[in-house]
């Protein structure tokens, strides 16, 4: 059984995979016991851990003591990475795209997470690069504490009006919707300059932003994890 870690900004992410297929997945918080948290049969199992961190450290408690392997920008993957600083790029953008990487097509990952990022690869020179945004709270959290008078938005239904008629509801339209409209102006930017352009949505929200998107896209809130133990592959000595 494979263990991929992805460490966060937020929280550490996880997934056990027996072969390709996913049989369970979480997240702790850092510092956290990984035993406690799988149980001690589970944990017992574990013959290969396949990890990445945008922080340079995993920060887990009780990893077992088996093969170990940790993914960043020196590693194998299955594109030419075409960055100016490969150094400021997040491995977590670039192990995302492995997962869902095909010679066939043009691949769109956007991630919406803390921030949103959106990450381009050509399928026949690789990836590109793309554009960072920040995500549904943090925009929240920004009017919040740049003005003195705007509150906090926390909890807010799907399908917002457009037309606020409360200083709460303009908060929420102005934030998801104004996302759902930059998210659509990625998509259509992207499939205007690709010949065929597969989209995939993942992180946090992408479950509540993709039943609000009307684009053609393809969701799945694990490609990292995915994308590491795809990597396990290209990467096992």
């Amino acid at each position: 059984m494979q263990l991929a870690i992805d460490a966060g900004n937020s929280f550490i992410k996880y997934g056990l995979f027996e072969q390709n297929n996913l049989l369970i997945n979480g997240k702790i918080a850092k510092g956290d016991s990984l035993r406690s948290n799988i149980g001690e049969n589970i944990f017992e199992k574990i013959t290969t851990i396949i990890s990445c961190s945008v922080l340079n450290e995993l920060n887990i408690r009780d990893l077992p003591n088996v093969s170990h392997i940790h993914i960043d920008k020196s590693s194998n993957f299955p594109f030419a990475i075409n960055y100016e600083n490969l150094e400021t790029l997040g491995i977590d953008r670039i192990v995302a795209c492995s997962s869902v990487y095909s010679s066939k097509s043009d691949i769109l990952v956007i991630d919406a997470g803390s921030c949103i990022t959106y990450d381009f690869i050509k399928c026949h020179e690789g990836y590109m690069g793309g554009a960072i945004s920040p995500g549904i709270e943090m925009r929240f959290k920004s009017m919040n504490n740049f003005t003195d008078k705007l509150p906090f938005i926390s909890e807010f239904e799907n399908n917002p009006k457009v037309v606020g008629n409360t200083t709460k509801s303009c908060l929420i339209s102005g934030t998801v919707n104004g996302i759902l409209h930059e998210i659509n102006g990625f998509i259509n930017y992207f499939t205007n300059k690709s010949l065929s352009l597969e989209v995939f949505l993942t992180g946090g929200d992408s479950i509540f932003l993709g039943t609000e998107l009307k684009s053609d896209i393809f969701v799945d809130q694990n490609l990292v994890l995915k994308g590491l133990n795809f990597l396990k592959q290209l990467n096992e000595i």
